[in-house]
């Protein structure tokens, strides 16, 4: 099936009609417009999910949930399924294109007549059930095809059903159902194979045969021109002279990064069909911004007396519990096939019906242990007897032992129940989000009616009846819905209703006078609980709102099947995409140059900022094109025109072009129309210049922008004004987080798309910089390809300095609270990534700032991640260029009078060396693995003595790699093969290449015991090239046991320099450095300034770099760091 979205960029102006969500409402909106030839315009706020899209694990599921309670929101805004948890109700409904349809449970039946009998409904409606209404009924079943399941099948969970019905002496039928049971291309084009009985329809479809609105409605309008949208939550609407103004947020990850502004699109009709809360939602939110409506809004909710209970445990099989799409006809069948119908009774709003259901596979393994506490808390055993008792708990033992769908769990058959509250909710706005208020609704004696039918189901069954655990004294009785209606219900005039019969918005809140053009069509206008499965029902109105729509206005609408040819589909090809943020200056007048407009911008607070999302759907049609053109859509703040941002949708942005005028430059150029509001047009033209240079120029030329905003649509309107642009550091480090590539095929082809496009753009760049987030090893296609986890902190914020000797260096800054600043120094061969692996569940970065600290981590000369690295150099130029420049960096931007320090290995011992050659500024050290004297073990010794990194030099090597450097050269399999001989304890035996290199340059630099598995597998990210000019350094302090200058002389001097809090820490088993270097080097400061300033602790079963990156060093090691840093914060 192709994609039915059209991409944001493409987005135009305005159109005829603009709809908001997708779900029957929505979609048939959708459909009947286009149809009718209208220009329509579709806003989802959710994704488009095929067949094979849906979850079908417990893993997956979570991570489609998200959750809106009073105190917190959890989960992506685009999860599938929506959670919003009130106090009194809450409610459950779909996310995703095609609204609830992609997770109900696809019953079509109408409401008992009586329904349509209140007075609650407009005059218009009630004399128009037998001909408007009925003729949406028979409208929308011909496009959503309900059908029965067929009577050759009969699975048990519906025969128990049967049972159920018979000894309470109620109705029993089998239900239609929105499934298809035949291999088929439908009335619209589409292609669904036969529903396989899977079960999981409420967990989504990964089959095709539900007949979900993805499968009719939306295609149908898709087929005759409807453009949709996904990802775009709307927030307000207003009018604007003639038309209507739609606001909305884009919920793709790169602008919400940002907080970037919304943007809009205008109208002559708006549609709203977001469901009963969105929709509500969204006028709320437009009468907060003074558009008049009805005080009715919000009120009349219903949760259409939804009640959920289960016969657990009952004596014979039921099947309920869905298998996944994978197993065939193993399955339980369609979630709902049949009901026990209770609504003959004498007064309506007595009735009920009671539906049986299927629990789908993604809560497979947490259904017996919930079912089984819950059967202890709230269950009533329907049967008795000894031999009963020894047969339920041997099917609990059952259940629990697969952890599936046997025994207990097997043997449960779950309820659903439709009937009528009192419609008294009532739906509001608090912080900004909806929330639901309806005290006592859970004591109402309806719920108490239905719980005692469901007893009677479950003790035909012989099982123990237990209630949604949440409907107790306990528990406030609350409850929750999956069929929320009301909110914009109908009524005559705005004082009983928010819409009339016509679905028209009431314009004030006395009278019958509407807003032209503005509708409502979706659950939201039914002013009543119905009692019944609500989708048929909104369908009707839906049906017969868009058809009293046409008529007023003159349109046409043909209703002929099948549908129109299909839309052509595009092939999916491998692009690329990433946000941008930039901020400066803006002067209006076309006669200053662009500094000039820029500090005269400045000068009078006149800001220009925007993020704009680049997107290219062909990745390498895009770098083979000479003009390098992708997509430009994303606001615009310019205060000097306008207090509102413009929204942008079809700008163009060229990448790196040659510049015909210039020599050696080329040109980032951003070409785009930015659209008011009110209807007025500016374009903006901006280009960064981008000299052949070296150095830290190339930094500057590529985040620097040069903008002029003309008048009208393109850049031969007059110019208005002038500015410059520039990126910030943090801002750049959310940019590389926004970095995608997109219709990859799998990982090997992102990855290589990903280095092919880093290599295209600014490559010193991406690699001198990109580091920050994203390692060089991430770019290599060859590294293996993992899933990252972000960091649990706020976005870092880079810092980049020389030293007085001409090296470029890394500061990046991640600002968790006031105390400190806390410096990290990372030691040989290696980077300050090392501080913030991903790999562990926690990192001393995210332990430090979650403890309130401001944490810098260094990059020195010896880090892998700076260009550098591989240049020859000294530990005693770290100690005496490196260090004093990153101290004072830190506190000149922070204005702090001294620094913490937290130094690992070869950083700790430059550290120390660095305060002995005069380092100021320092207020105490915390000294991992590393001092001023050196003691190892007898191995290293032997390398050392034996001048080891001279041999290596006069094998042609100048440097050390832990990681092989990517090439497989017979040298380098020589020396792999090689490194397998090396003498090493037995338990630490590792087969990986780079853990054998890095066992040979420095010992056993870790217990494996310490690392996780991932770490392990990460190794190649973490240690990289050593230059031998420093490893003979070192090599050098091995043989004299204690720190010396490479040119000769003892840095074991001038001890009174290090009188300050030192606490030294030490893995008992490092076998790289012993214990006894640090102890032996607190032992000389304790000689010269008295033990009272210094710590020390020896790690029991940890060795070198397992102290930073063990698997539990958040545990064992942290806190030991936390505690030295909060004594100094304290004194």
């Amino acid at each position: 099936m192709s994609n039915l979205a059209t991409p944001i960029e493409q987005l135009a102006r305005e159109y005829d009609v603009v709809v908001v969500g997708s779900g029957y409402g929505g979609a048939i909106a959708a459909s009947r417009f286009a149809r009718a030839g209208r220009r329509v315009c579709l806003l989802e706020r959710g994704e488009e999910r095929h067949p094979g899209d849906f979850p079908e694990n417990s893993a997956e599921g979570l991570r489609e949930i998200q959750a809106d309670s009073p105190d917190r929101r959890i989960g992506s805004s685009t999860a599938l399924f929506d959670l919003h948890i009130n106090p009194d109700i809450s409610v459950l409904s779909g996310c995703g294109l095609g609204g609830t349809s992609l997770i109900n449970a696809n019953v079509a039946i109408p409401p008992d007549e009586r329904v349509w009998a209140d007075p609650l409904w407009p005059d218009a409606i009630r004399a128009d059930v037998q001909h408007g209404v009925a003729q949406g009924v028979r409208r929308a079943q011909e496009m959503l095809r309900p059908t029965p399941l067929p009577s050759d099948q009969s699975p048990p969970k519906l025969q128990a059903m049967e049972k159920s019905a018979q000894a309470m002496g109620a109705r029993f039928e089998r239900l239609p159902i929105t499934v298809n049971f035949e291999d088929r291309i439908n009335h619209v084009g589409v292609e669904q194979p036969a529903c396989n009985s899977c079960g999981n329809c409420v967990g989504g479809c990964n089959v095709g045969a539900k007949n979900t609105l993805m499968m009719n409605y939306l295609p149908d309008a898709r087929n005759h021109g409807a453009e949709i949208f996904t990802c775009t939550a709307v927030r307000r609407v207003e009018r604007r002279g003639t038309r209507w103004v739609v606001h909305f947020d884009l919920l793709e990850a790169g602008p919400k990064r940002f907080n970037a502004p919304g943007l809009f699109v205008a109208a002559d009709v708006v549609v709203l069909a977001a469901g009963s809360l969105g929709s509500t939602e969204i006028l709320l939110r437009s009468r907060e911004s003074g558009l008049p409506v009805s005080d009715r809004l919000g009120k009349g909710f219903t949760g259409n007396g939804d009640v959920l209970g289960f016969a657990y445990n009952a004596d014979q099989f039921i099947g309920g519990v869905g298998v996944g799409s994978t197993r065939g006809k193993k399955g339980p069948g369609p979630c709902i096939t049949s009901v026990i119908d209770l609504r003959g009774t004498d007064r309506l709003n007595d009735g009920m019906i009671i539906e049986e259901g299927v629990i789908p596979s993604t809560l497979g393994p947490i259904l017996a242990p919930a079912l089984l506490m819950a059967s202890r808390a709230v269950g009533e055993d329907t049967d008795a007897g000894l031999r009963d008792y020894a047969e339920e708990k041997y099917r609990e033992i059952q259940a629990l032992v697969p952890g599936g769908s046997t025994g207990a769990v097997g043997n449960t058959q779950t309820f659903l129940v439709m009937a009528h509250d009192d419609s008294a909710g009532r739906i509001h706005l608090a912080d900004d989000r909806v929330r639901i208020a309806w005290p006592g609704v859970g004591s109402q004696a309806v719920f108490d009616k239905i719980n005692g039918e469901l007893l009677r189901a479950t003790a035909a069954l012989g099982g123990t009846y237990v209630t949604n655990p949440l409907w107790t004294k306990f528990a406030g009785k609350s409850l929750v819905t999956v069929h929320p209606l009301g909110g914009c219900g109908m009524g005559e005039t705005s004082e009983t209703g928010v819409v009339d019969h016509r679905g028209r918005v009431f314009s004030g809140e006395s009278g019958d006078q509407v807003h032209d053009g503005l509708y409502v069509s979706d659950g939201s206008v039914i002013p009543r609980s119905l009692g019944v499965n609500p989708l048929l029902t909104i369908s009707a109105l839906a049906e017969r709102t868009a058809d009293l729509i046409a008529r007023d206005r003159g349109w046409e609408i043909p209703y002929d099947l099948p549908s129109a040819p299909r839309a052509a589909s595009v092939e999916k090809r491998v692009g690329v995409q990433f946000t941008e943020a930039m901020r400066g200056f803006f002067s209006l007048g076309s006669d200053l140059d662009f500094a000039e407009a820029a500090e005269q911008g400045k000068e009078s607070d006149s800001p220009l900022e925007f993020t704009l999302t680049v997107n290219s759907d062909d990745l390498y049609d895009m770098l083979r094109r000479p003009d390098h053109s992708a997509s430009l859509y994303g606001s615009v703040s310019v205060p000097a025109l306008s207090t509102e941002p413009f929204s942008v949708t079809k700008g163009t942005f060229h990448l790196l072009t040659v510049d015909p005028d210039e020599v050696r430059t080329r040109r980032m150029t951003y070409k785009m129309p930015m659209e008011h509001p009110d209807g007025r047009t500016f374009f903006l033209h901006g280009f960064k210049r981008i000299h052949d240079d070296r150095g830290f120029d190339v930094w500057s030329d590529t985040t620097t922008l040069f903008v002029s905003v003309h008048e009208g649509e393109d850049e031969s309107g007059p110019v208005v004004g002038r500015g410059v642009l520039r990126i910030k550091t943090k801002d750049f480090s959310k940019q590389l987080r926004t970095f995608k590539i997109t219709n990859a095929g799998g990982i090997a082809q992102r990855l290589k798309a990903m280095a092919d496009f880093g290599k295209f753009f600014a490559g010193a760049l991406y690699d001198t910089y990109g580091g920050v987030l994203a390692p060089r090893s991430t770019l290599d296609p060859g590294a293996t390809a993992r899933t990252r986890r972000e960091l649990v902190v706020d976005p870092p914020d880079a810092h980049y300095f020389s030293t007085a000797d001409g090296v470029s260096l890394r500061l990046v800054r991640y600002e968790g609270g006031s105390k400190g600043p806390v410096l990290l120094v990372h030691g040989l061969g290696m980077s300050g990534q090392v501080f913030a692996v991903d790999t562990v569940d926690v990192n001393l970065v995210e332990h430090l700032a979650a403890s309130g600290y401001d944490v810098w981590v260094l990059d020195s000369r010896a880090s892998i991640d700076i260009a550098g690295s591989e240049d020859q150099f000294t530990a005693d130029l770290i100690a005496e260029q490196d260090l004093p420049a990153a101290v004072g960096k830190v506190r000149e931007l922070t204005g702090a009078a001294a620094v913490d320090v937290v130094a690992h290995g070869l950083g700790a011992t430059t550290l120390l060396m660095a305060i002995v050659g005069g380092l100021q500024g320092v207020r105490s050290a915390v000294c991992s693995q590393g001092g001023l004297h050196v003691v190892t073990q007898r191995a290293a010794r032997v390398k050392a003595g034996l001048y080891l990194p001279g041999v290596i030099k006069a094998l042609g090597q100048q440097s050390l790699r832990a990681d092989g450097g990517g090439t497989k050269g017979w040298k380098n399999r020589l020396f792999d093969v090689g490194l397998r001989l090396l003498p090493v304890e037995l338990e630490e035996r590792c087969s990986s290449p780079v853990c054998r290199r890095i066992t040979f340059m420095y010992g056993p630099l870790y217990e494996h015991d310490q690392i996780n598995l991932a770490t392990h597998e990460a190794l190649h990210e973490l240690f990289g090239v050593v230059n031998l000019q420093v490893f003979d350094h070192l090599a050098r302090m091995v043989r004299e046991g204690h720190a010396v200058r490479a040119t000769g002389g003892s840095w074991l001097r001038d001890l009174d320099r290090l009188a300050l809090p030192i606490t030294f820490l030490h893995g008992a088993d490092n076998a790289c450095f012993l214990p006894e270097s640090t102890q032996a080097t607190m032992a000389a400061l304790a000689d010269a300034n008295g033990p009272d300033f210094y710590h020390h602790t020896v790690i029991p079963d940890y060795g070198d770099m397992d102290c930073l990156i063990g698997k539990d060093a958040a545990r064992d090691v942290f806190p030991l760091i936390l505690e030295h840093l909060e004594r100094q914060t304290s004194s």
